[in-house]
């Protein structure tokens, strides 16, 4: 038999009760109010995982600070938003690092070129052998 993972529905109503110190009813109160969503077997029994006595232990915190179960709905929402958004900024930091690096390497090359412009006695802003040419008029002069 494998290891049992936080997500896995083990336990029943009984014993997450007496887990948590929750009494059942409660815990049934707790699903009715939508803060927690028990698996639910073929024949209706509810299970819960490692991860729902989590989620009981920060209900039965946040009830001991005073809030109730509706405030206590929107504090664990907003904590999952929070993870949520937080998971998808280190993804998408994941994703940009190779255009970072890439412009990282980018600038170096570019101060490297101005450096050995400058020491060659050329305007860093003008191409070497091409004076600047503006061939256009400026946007407010074109009709």
């Amino acid at each position: 038999m494998g290891e049992v993972g936080h997500r896995d529905a083990v336990y029943s109503i009984s014993v997450t009760s007496e887990l948590s110190g929750v009494d059942p009813q409660m815990l049934r109160v707790y699903e009715q109010r939508g803060l927690l969503n028990p698996f639910r077997t073929r024949g209706g029994t509810r299970r819960y995982s490692h991860d729902d006595l989590d989620r009981i232990s920060a209900i039965t915190t946040l009830l001991s600070e005073g809030l109730n179960l509706a405030g206590i709905a929107q504090v664990l929402l907003l904590r999952e938003t929070s993870s949520r958004l937080a998971a998808e900024l280190g993804e998408l930091q994941v994703a940009n690092e190779p255009t970072h690096t890439e412009l990282r390497r980018l600038r170096r090359e570019n101060r490297a070129l101005r450096t050995k412009l400058a020491g060659q006695g050329r305007s860093p802003q003008e191409p070497p052998d091409q004076p600047r040419t503006d061939r256009t008029a400026p946007d407010d002069e074109r009709t």
